[in-house]
């Protein structure tokens, strides 16, 4: 009469067809008592044990797994926007900044912000503020309204954001940022990031100390703009600078600025050591890069540069979102930014823009837009102009 064992070494694991984790394992020399209830005829134990989840992957826990984010541009990344970005493939979105007073109190433009993440599933929400109290509130409400990330920012250079304390002039305080970085913290469940920039101005290259304050509160990733704020947008960014944050902080770094290209990626990410690049200027010159980026670093072969036919497209849609979304008066003249920064490339494409963007009637836009790129397809060459992408 065979003998029926316990186990008590570390089980080994299975799966069986009914998807129950099964426990296997040596026997030994102990055998089971009379009455035992997991006492049984075979060497198996069908005792279901829990299913240890893999560890995530920290840049998809960001919502950064295509190692690819749209930055976060007011007047540019709204909720049309981010949708046609969507559109044309890969890459994560971010929000427009908005406000933390604004994103708790119900004003006008705020309630638009705030209404227009609410069916958006993944969205990243960049806030602005400077009391660490309010920016917490603002967190809270954004994740109860489904956000996956929550990015603060600390890089706005713009004057009438700094003149406010906010923005990039945080980084002037750095007592103020941890007392930022530890209310918001506590407050929300959600993956939190900041955005910043290398500092205030040459003399004041804290952006490591931050990045290390911001590990220590518990957040969850770090982008850096490769300027200081006193640069604005002025000459180039600085990548290795940007290296020298990362290596303060075991942190996924996104690198940021001046990222108009595939090459620039490289260069980028090879001076820097970030994880992956956030784009900006450079996404609403030529807003195939993003996707073409995802494909670059994941070693695929990315799409070629879409023809005129393609771009007309393109921008017809975006610009159907924009007056379904903001309404005719007010949609046309968000997209005009747009319409300019498509409309080039061949000669007299000046006189299309003035065309396009000095009228109040769609149906005229449409044929300013038609017209340029049935000539734009007649030419030998449409260029992808690289070279007109603006500094993120």
């Amino acid at each position: 009469m065979s003998r029926v064992y316990k186990w008590i070494s570390e089980p080994k694991r299975a799966v069986n067809k009914s998807g129950e984790c099964l426990n296997f394992a040596h026997n030994i020399d102990q055998p089971l008592p009379e009455g035992d209830p997991s006492r049984t005829s075979h060497t198996m134990n069908t005792r279901k044990l829990p299913l240890v989840p893999p560890t995530p992957d920290p840049l998809r826990r960001l919502g950064w797994q295509d190692r690819v984010v749209l930055a976060p541009m007011s007047g540019v990344t709204d909720r049309p926007f981010r949708d046609y970005i969507r559109n044309l493939g890969q890459g994560q979105v971010v929000t427009e900044m908005i406000a933390s007073e604004a994103a708790i109190r119900v004003v006008k433009d705020s309630r638009k912000l705030n209404k227009a993440i609410d069916d958006e599933p993944g969205i990243i929400v960049q806030l602005a503020g400077t009391e660490p109290d309010l920016i917490a509130e603002a967190a809270r409400i954004m994740e109860g309204r489904g956000a996956h990330t929550i990015d603060l920012n600390f890089g706005c250079p713009a004057r009438k954001v700094v003149t406010k304390a906010s923005g990039s002039a945080l980084m002037r305080d750095e007592a103020l940022c941890g007392d930022i970085f530890d209310t918001v913290r506590a407050a929300i469940t959600v993956p939190l990031t900041v955005k910043m920039r290398l500092g205030w101005d040459d003399n004041f290259f804290n952006a490591p100390a931050l990045a290390r304050m911001a590990e220590n509160a518990g957040l969850d990733g770090v982008t850096v703009h490769g300027r200081t704020r006193c640069q604005f947008y002025k000459g180039a960014a600085d990548w290795m600078k940007v290296g020298e944050v990362r290596a303060a902080t075991s942190l996924p770094l996104l690198v940021n600025g001046d990222i108009c290209s595939l090459e620039d990626i490289d260069r980028a990410l090879g001076q820097s050591d970030a994880a992956g690049v956030m784009i900006g200027r450079a996404a609403q010159d030529q807003p195939w890069v993003l996707d073409q980026a995802v494909d670059h670093l994941a070693g695929r072969p990315p799409k070629p540069v879409p023809g005129a036919a393609q771009r007309e497209a393109g921008l017809f849609d975006l610009l159907e979102r924009m007056l379904t979304y903001h309404g005719t008066a007010h949609g046309l003249r968000q997209a005009r930014k747009h319409v300019s920064s498509a409309l080039v490339g061949i000669d007299g494409a000046g006189a299309f823009r003035k065309a396009a963007n000095t009228t109040d009637d769609p149906e005229t836009v449409y044929a300013v837009i038609r017209d340029f790129f049935a000539r734009a397809a007649e030419c030998e060459h449409f260029p992808s102009k690289p070279d007109l992408a603006l500094a993120a």
